[in-house]
């Protein structure tokens, strides 16, 4: 039974309880007036004398007098004289007795030594005033009935509004709108129905801080050039980046699915499994099995020894690092060959000479040129080694450069290859054209590319230079009609060392870093520098750099 029902049934149970309670005192009030009533009809009898006095008393007032003087005859004076015989105080009170199944009241009193009864059918409220009684009834039920329906009412009302409440705060948990409730001020959910719209305007600003503050955290993941994946304690994938997916080399989902369709690498998936067993964070440097990138992995334990393991894995992409480690070997160990074999030129040759060969004029003037090349040869090598070494300082301003007569000093000084090679030389470059750059940096780059049209081509060739301006940059190209360059040499061109024609290039005291200064160089500047070349026909360097937009610390 619910406690609604519960409230009703006490309610009524409380209500009859009443009526019956009010009956009983209506009925006692009319039982103490009969009594004074009758009290009052026995000195009335005891002063009458004659019997007809008496007789029109008794049907005045609807009573019946009963005398015991010595005669036991009738009902009501069998039952005096037993009520007497019983209790001889009993002068003076009214009682009640029943007589031929009707009760009535009797008044007993005593007169020159004989009892005297004073007997009257009992008043009730039904008898005294049977239109109150009826009234009565129909008021206690009516408002019995008026009760409950305000109890039902009452409870529908406040039942209606808590369950609106609870699905109001129901709604708000799940992030919708609260229905709208309409309290009057008097209403005892008045207070209660403010709180709740005060917890939706706190719940939907705390979401909304929440949701901005996890799309920043989605942006810094998002934008991190770290790899990071986060996995919850059934190994499902809760958040990973774009990092991650470039690692592993496709697209992840957004929604939840196992790691496993992810990371395709062994090693990888072994470091997560240990992870979760032992709950420890682990560390690798491995390779990625569709990619081939090396990453630094870390496998890191989340809420370690609770029900709400999470996963971290974080991978640092070291491929280019790698890849420059490479680089840093391969440059010692060709600069160790380089310098190697100038040096070796230089000692063996000194050496034969010191042997006997200086008394020979001729073999000691063949032995001093070759000695005097080499050691030019190792000069350079050194030059350039330092100026590809040396860190750019900012210190040098730029200054304005025509480019001209730049063009014609890097020529002048290979005049002699040129006519060697019986070269044509062809410069479509104007006479006012000038850049404002760094003059010792333009010019390293002007003359290696000449040096490399020059030594690199074929005897009665061309070497063709052009430049010209737009409003922002100088194109300057150097084309020459040499051996060129196949397709799969190109993209390393520009690497230090590295040579299309190794033999050929010592042949020409090449060092094997010119195109890498004019790389560096160009950099610097803040330009950039492109190939066009075709294998046996020749090769088209075009170098762009800004007339005005150099880096910061270039400017004056």
């Amino acid at each position: 039974m619910s406690k609604h029902v519960r409230r009703i049934a006490w309610v009524s149970i409380l209500a009859i309880a009443g009526f019956f309670a009010l009956w009983m005192a209506i009925n006692r009030v009319l039982y103490a007036q009969q009594g004074a009533h009758l009290a009052s009809l026995y000195q009335t009898f005891s002063d009458y004398q004659g019997t007809v006095a008496t007789k029109r008393l008794a049907a005045d007032n609807h009573v019946t007098f009963t005398v015991l003087d010595g005669k036991t005859t009738g009902t009501r004076a069998k039952l005096l004289t037993k009520l007497v015989d019983q209790q001889r105080t009993i002068m003076g009170h009214t009682t009640t007795m029943s007589v031929a199944g009707q009760p009535e009241q009797v008044y007993v009193g005593r007169r020159n030594n004989q009892f005297v009864g004073v007997w009257q059918r009992r008043a009730t409220l039904f008898e005294a005033a049977p239109t109150v009684a009826w009234g009565m009834i129909v008021v206690t039920i009516f408002g019995l009935a008026a009760l409950l329906m305000l109890m039902q009412r009452r409870h529908r009302y406040w039942v209606g509004h808590l369950d609106k409440m609870t699905g109001n705060l129901a709604r708000i948990e799940a992030g919708g709108v609260p229905e709208s409730i309409i309290l009057t001020p008097d209403s005892p959910f008045l207070a209660m129905g403010k709180q709740i719209e005060s917890l939706h305007a706190a719940t939907e600003d705390l979401r909304s801080k929440a949701e901005i503050r996890q799309a920043t955290f989605g942006r810094l993941i998002d934008h991190l050039p770290l790899g990071v994946m986060l996995l919850d304690a059934n190994r499902q994938v809760l958040l990973a980046n774009s990092a991650m997916a470039a690692l592993v080399g496709h697209p992840i989902l957004e929604a939840k699915h196992d790691y496993f369709d992810d990371i395709k690498t062994y090693r990888l998936a072994r470091m997560i499994e240990h992870t979760y067993r032992n709950q420890k964070t682990h560390h690798k440097e491995l390779t990625m099995l569709n990619t081939q990138k090396s990453v630094d992995a870390s496998v890191i334990a989340l809420n370690r020894g609770t029900s709400d393991l999470q996963v971290l894995v974080i991978l640092y992409d070291v491929t280019y690092l790698r890849q420059v480690e490479q680089m840093q070997l391969d440059f010692v160990g060709n600069v160790s060959h380089e310098l190697k074999t100038p040096v070796t030129a230089i000692s063996g040759f000194a050496e034969t000479l010191l042997a006997g060969a200086k008394d020979d004029p001729q073999t000691l003037d063949q032995f001093l040129h070759i000695i005097y090349d080499e050691s030019s040869r190792l000069t350079q090598l050194i030059t350039d080694i330092l100026t590809l070494s040396r860190p750019d300082s900012g210190q040098v301003q730029a200054k304005p450069v025509n480019v001209q007569a730049l063009v014609t000093d890097a020529l002048q000084s290979l005049k002699q290859p040129i006519a060697e090679k019986q070269l044509t030389i062809n410069a479509d470059v104007p006479d006012d054209l000038a850049i404002t750059t760094v003059p010792a940096k333009f010019s390293q780059v002007v003359r290696n590319l000449l040096n490399n049209a020059v030594f690199y081509n074929r005897k009665d060739g061309v070497v063709t230079v052009t430049a010209k301006a737009d409003e922002k940059n100088l194109k300057l190209s150097v084309q020459d009609t040499g051996i060129g360059i196949a397709e799969n040499d190109q993209e390393r061109i520009f690497e230090r060392f590295y040579r299309v024609d190794k033999a050929r290039s010592r042949h020409n005291g090449g060092t094997g870093l010119g195109l890498a200064i004019v790389h560096d160089m160009v950099l610097q500047l803040g330009g950039d520098v492109t190939l066009n070349s075709q294998l046996g026909v020749g090769s088209t360097f075009t170098v762009t750099l800004p007339l005005t937009d150099l880096p910061s610390f270039y400017k004056g």
